[in-house]
């Protein structure tokens, strides 16, 4: 007989739950979904509740920024790191190496509790979104660089929420930390440090030193104005930038080149170039040259790097 005092709901719900049939990949699934969830601080009813809901601008935002929180942009993983004192050991660059292969990137980031950089968080990330239920695609981009824009990144597309396809992108060490339209001339401001963002048409091949492909492949450059100018940036702190810039509000500048019908699978061709641009051993790849770690804070950022 059942207790008088168990509620009927509380048993019909665990009459449901036992008498499912059993699917031990949803399952496996599901603790995945809820341990990426804690690693980004979201836990117990607050992860159960945003499972249950249906995707949404306000999440998306929510997710975003909490991801950015919590898993640091950083290539400790490509670079070996010699023995130290009190007993630590030397670290192979093979333990951690980045790599298109998800479940490796899975565990490096929720189990490991590590970071990387857009190769794996972004793909991580619309890993978690579709988990969730939201409709991505993953495009490829270059980064603009004082020599002109330079391949190897990445960033998400989310559809299925409004009007416009929706950009966010928490792979970037610098990156926007809000979604923002893609939609050419709307300016979106981030909440937390003040910076405006906004798409432009990429439409003078004279301009940014680009080359006819680079011109051709992306038609949009995503353009940012900085609350504190140029020195804000933690890439600054990497080597990417003057040392000596003032902290005033910074002009325009060119972020990334883009292309908004993008849909690129971590198999695709300029996947696999891409990642291979990032982890090339030269002096023109700062990734390979120096350690660096970036957490974004609410406020601004920590930087820990040689």
């Amino acid at each position: 007989s059942i207790p008088q005092t168990i509620p009927c709901l509380i048993i019909e719900k665990f009459r449901n739950m036992v008498t499912a049939e059993p699917n031990l990949k949803d399952a496996g699934s599901g603790a995945m979904l809820l341990a990426y969830l804690s690693r980004i601080g979201i836990e117990s009813e607050a992860a159960d509740d945003l499972i249950d809901r249906d995707p949404n601008t306000a999440d998306l935002k929510f997710l975003l920024q909490s991801h950015l929180k919590a898993v640091p942009f950083e290539n400790l993983g490509q670079i070996s790191h010699p023995a130290g004192g009190d007993g630590v050991p030397a670290i192979p660059t093979v333990l951690h190496r980045p790599t298109l292969d998800l479940k490796k990137t899975l565990k490096k980031i929720v189990f490991d509790r590590r970071g990387g950089f857009c190769w794996e968080l972004n793909y991580a990330f619309a890993w978690l979104l579709r988990s969730l239920g939201y409709t991505t695609r993953v495009g490829n981009s270059s980064v603009m660089h004082p020599g002109g824009p330079s391949p190897g990144h990445l960033c998400i597309f989310v559809e299925g929420l409004g009007a416009d396809v929706i950009h966010v992108d928490p792979g970037f060490g610098d990156a926007p930390r809000v979604p923002v339209p893609a939609k050419v001339g709307n300016a979106v401001t981030d909440d937390m440090i003040g910076d405006t963002y906004t798409f432009r048409n990429n439409d003078d091949p004279e301009a940014f030193s680009q080359t006819p492909e680079h011109f051709k492949r992306f038609p949009i450059v995503m353009m940012r104005t900085r609350n504190t100018g140029i020195r804000g940036s933690p890439m600054v702190e990497f080597g990417v930038g003057p040392l000596g810039a003032v902290p005033e509000m910074a002009p325009p500048e060119p972020i990334y080149f883009l292309n908004f019908n993008d849909n690129m699978e971590s198999d695709d061709m300029e996947a696999i170039v891409g990642i291979a641009h990032a982890l090339v051993d030269g002096e023109e790849n700062l990734f390979s040259q120096k350690r660096m770690c970036i957490m974004v804070r609410e406020k601004g950022y920590d930087f820990v790097g040689s």
